[in-house]
């Protein structure tokens, strides 16, 4: 038979424990909310028309992006983007092995124009399921494509260039991440509060070929105002770092900023790519939607931007 003791101390182990999950587990959702999802997201996201933004490096006006969403069959979501360059800073945002394939057109032809598209693919449940990724240059007629598929919690991905595979590799997902594209701004994150962290995995084709992920760290930091369509908004300030990095490790491990309005709204966005911070600015719904009829007359897109399917095709 156990003596008294030995009950106390079971008791006092199990309430040690139970105060520790209380802490670290229960609490922080209860006081600073869940980290944001794809099903909040989504849901936000649904409601919105078609988004638009000015890009712009170092204050000056560099390109358009456009942000869509689409209900495909079988309870699949598609997320799109496309961005267009109406230069290309050769030196401050491609990487040197793609740059040295590039100076040859822009030394005999002048400035070149870039065009990105990207494509995320979320299954019934939320969850992430597959990511497409191109980028192409005029007037050349070839894109560079990335292709990823998730299983059991790992990222499949291929690269390829002119038709012919240049890379490939297999990485773990966190189950929390919000993969993204380090081109095509984020539009909602919803239900935001200070003191909120994440995982941000981020993929881009101008990164060196051989290693276009990269992990980051997001954390809601605080308010802060912005000036857009004419007016200041209070937002809150979601800062993305590299994973190892804090805001005590210098601008070194800041590597962007978005800026959400209170209802979840991202207004203005900035990512740091090689040696350049690209800022994005929400444009108000009507210019959006003139640029997506625009879009629309000139063209989806070269290579995975796709239309809503017909009936026709739902059915098959």
């Amino acid at each position: 038979m156990y003596s008294r003791w030995y009950n106390v101390t079971v008791v006092l182990l199990w309430l040690a424990a139970m105060t520790w999950l209380t802490v670290v587990k229960v609490l922080p959702p209860l006081l600073i909310g869940e980290r944001p999802g794809y099903d909040t997201i989504l849901a936000a996201r649904m409601s919105e028309p078609p988004v638009a933004w000015e890009m712009r490096l170092d204050g000056e006006r560099l390109g358009w992006a456009l942000c869509t969403i689409d209900e495909l069959p079988h309870e699949l979501t598609e997320i799109r983007s496309r961005v267009h360059f109406q230069r290309l800073p050769l030196r401050q945002i491609v990487p040197e092995w793609l740059a040295a394939m590039l100076q040859p057109l822009e030394g005999s032809m002048g400035p070149l124009q870039m065009d990105t598209e990207s494509m995320v693919i979320i299954d019934p449940l939320g969850r992430l399921s597959q990511i497409e990724s191109a980028i192409w240059f005029d007037p050349m007629k070839d894109a560079i494509r990335m292709r990823g598929t998730v299983e059991d919690n790992r990222l499949k991905v291929e690269i390829r260039a002119g038709g012919e595979k240049i890379h490939g590799y297999d990485i773990p997902l966190p189950s929390d991440a919000l993969l993204g594209d380090a081109l095509s701004p984020q539009t909602q994150l919803p239900g935001l509060r200070i003191g909120q962290k994440w995982t941000v995995p981020t993929y881009s084709l101008l990164a060196p070929y051989n290693s276009p992920m990269e992990i980051l760290s997001a954390r809601v930091e605080g308010m802060e105002g912005v000036f857009w369509a004419g007016r200041s908004v209070n937002t809150l300030l979601v800062v993305y770092r590299n994973e190892d990095g804090s805001a005590l490790a210098g601008d070194e491990s800041l590597r962007g900023r978005l800026w959400v309005r209170l209802d979840g709204t991202v207004l203005k966005q900035e990512m740091r790519l090689l040696n350049a911070v690209m800022t994005f600015v929400r444009l108000p719904d009507e210019p959006a939607r003139r640029l997506q009829e625009r879009v629309e007359r000139e063209g989806r897109g070269k290579y995975i931007w796709r239309t809503r399917p017909s009936a026709a095709e739902s059915e098959q």
